[in-house]
């Protein structure tokens, strides 16, 4: 299986070789290969996003802004939906995506993202386990494109790409 390795550093040949000997078909560096949008405001979003021929990676900080990226601007992978909600509901798991966000992210050829940097700096990981679980199921059911790579951002958050594999196989087993 191929995989890509999305590394939220500089271009560095050192980190594009390690990227190499841990498995990874190709390495992607911010700023190089993608860039990756912040902000919470919707014309910052389209203004961005408008901008770049790079593959836009967009990092959802609320549910109207997931929504809003999803139906309206050119992103391609929106990172982050299961950190939109910092409380849990008592009847069912917040992960950020609903049947709604993965219809539009279907329709519109989105990816959704999950990273592993924030599982290994999570201060509540098995709640952000639970939550990428969820939204594995969901993006399965409505057939929506999942993306698991490493998202690090130094050296020492670097896994093999089987690791990675096996992480996100056994976590959307249970979807």
């Amino acid at each position: 299986m191929k995989m890509d390795n999305y590394i939220l550093m500089k271009y560095s040949k050192e980190i594009e070789e390690l990227s190499k000997s841990l498995g990874f078909t190709r390495t992607l560096f911010l700023d190089r290969d993608f860039v990756l949008i912040e902000t919470d405001k919707k014309k910052e979003l389209l203004d961005k996003s408008n901008k770049t021929k790079l593959v836009k990676v967009f990092l959802a900080k609320s549910e109207e802004m997931l929504r809003f990226a999803l139906e309206k601007s050119k992103v391609d992978i929106v990172l982050g939906a299961e950190d939109i909600n910092p409380k849990e509901s008592l009847h069912f798991v917040r992960g950020g995506l609903d049947q709604i966000t993965c219809k539009i992210a279907s329709e519109r050829e989105k990816t959704i993202g999950f990273s592993f940097s924030s599982i290994l700096k999570s201060k509540s990981r098995e709640k952000l386990l639970r939550r990428i679980t969820f939204n594995a199921k969901l993006c399965k059911k409505y057939k929506v494109q999942m993306l698991f790579s490493s998202f690090a951002r130094n050296k020492e958050e670097l896994r093999s790409a089987k690791d990675l594999q096996i992480m996100f196989k056994s976590l959307s087993r249970y979807s």
